[in-house]
């Protein structure tokens, strides 16, 4: 399951939220969906089926059907469930499919949303796009939890945290070492395995990333971004930057590269 596609969903508002009852035995068939649908069975079973995947839908078992996928499904036992359907332009050919969730919180958070709706206040189309949001963001937390990091990447995290906030400051590598409390040996040698790069190559990737953001908008000149991100010099931004893109600065930013 790609749910890092959600990343880049916008949402350009919301269709419709349902709650629907289906008898046991009801079937049917969709070839390319034109919304994106959030799918949530308060009572019963339904079987999702696409690209030789199976994907049960209930209670605690949930999917989201993209807009541009494909799929068969067949309702195994009776009961209601709820459907929101929204608008975005960014096309998917695969069910996404998150399993032991919350159903009661996810279903009161449906509910509320249905009530919204229904009570059709002025600000509901605002409303209704940012708790879709939510919800997606609540169901992504549900999937994030079972990815839980390695006894390693534990170990790093007081300084992958402190790289993240603090990137654009001189750093090194006693000095992220000390702050797991193992050796600068033992340190580099960890982070090399968990993350495939050096420690000073993670925090010069991280910076070159966040250069590419900056040069897409009108953060600044160059030499701005440059002492933004802690370079001594725009000779050593564009070193670095050239490096690891291919492109100078300047070239990038007036490329269409994203």
């Amino acid at each position: 399951m790609k749910t890092e596609i959600l990343s880049d969903l916008i949402i350009e508002g919301v269709a419709h939220i349902a709650i629907i009852y289906t008898e046991e035995g009801s079937k049917g068939k969709r070839c390319g969906r034109e919304r994106w649908a959030i799918i949530q069975k308060f009572e019963g079973e339904t079987v999702y089926r696409s690209k030789g995947k199976e994907y049960l839908s209930d209670k605690n078992h949930m999917v989201i059907l993209p807009k541009g996928c494909s799929y068969e499904w067949e309702c195994k036992k009776a009961g209601r469930f709820c459907t929101i359907e929204f608008l975005s332009p960014l096309t998917c050919d695969e069910i996404l499919y998150f399993y032991d969730i919350d159903g009661d919180a996810i279903r009161s958070r449906m509910q509320a949303m249905e009530r919204q709706r229904n009570a059709g206040s002025e600000l509901y189309r605002i409303e209704a796009i940012k708790d879709t949001y939510s919800l997606i963001l609540k169901l992504l937390s549900y999937d994030k939890k079972r990815y839980t990091p390695s006894e390693k990447a534990k170990k790093l995290e007081p300084a992958a945290g402190y790289i993240s906030e603090h990137y654009t400051e001189p750093l090194s590598n006693d000095g992220l070492a000390s702050l797991c409390g193992i050796s600068t040996v033992y340190f580099r040698k960890l982070f090399t395995e968990v993350y495939g790069v050096s420690p000073m190559q993670y925090v010069s990737e991280l910076k070159v990333k966040k250069a590419k953001e900056m040069l897409k908008s009108d953060f600044g000149s160059i030499t701005d971004i440059a002492l933004t991100l802690g370079f001594q010099s725009i000779y050593d931004f564009s070193r670095d930057f050239k490096k690891r893109t291919g492109l100078s600065p300047k070239a990038f930013a007036e490329s269409e590269i994203e």
